[in-house]
């Protein structure tokens, strides 16, 4: 009896912790989507696109964001898995470093090929200005940040 109440309780906290995630997760990910959406809002608005280019804009940068946040996601879990095998060896450290190191470079060639998209519908001067709008959100966002853990 003993066991089978012991089961249940382990049965019940799993389930908890699991569905708590899973929240956080869920949370994780509206928020994410939220910022993403506030960041092309503000982009569009710096750049003074008109409806059709915001439309393309928006799907454009969406999909660069995806294949970036991708990229980022796939070197965070192999540095991780890294970091927490106590029996790693030098070359799979090695490896790690490497992978990680190249994210930048591989984040680059993603935004040049996007950047050559972006170019078929927008101004010489809004691909310039592209750049400026993303640093400006976000210095926002850390402002933003700051005042909120004062």
């Amino acid at each position: 009896m003993k066991r089978f109440v012991f089961l249940i309780l382990l049965s019940v906290v799993s389930a908890t912790s699991l569905l708590q995630a899973q929240t956080t997760n869920s949370q994780r990910a509206r928020w994410m989507g939220n910022i993403r959406q506030q960041k092309i809002e503000y982009i569009v608005k710096e750049l003074k696109l008109n409806e059709e280019q915001a439309d393309k804009f928006a799907r454009l940068y969406t999909e660069m964001e995806s294949e970036i946040y991708k990229l980022n996601c796939e070197a965070e879990d192999l540095l991780n898995k890294i970091a927490l095998d106590d029996k790693a060896t030098d070359a799979e450290y090695e490896a790690a470093a490497l992978a990680s190191t190249r994210v930048k470079q591989k984040e680059g060639e993603i935004e040049l090929e996007y950047f050559h998209k972006f170019s078929r519908f927008l101004t010489k001067k809004q691909l310039f200005q592209m750049k400026l709008a993303e640093e400006k959100f976000t210095q926002y966002l850390l402002r933003h940040r700051r005042r909120e853990n004062k």
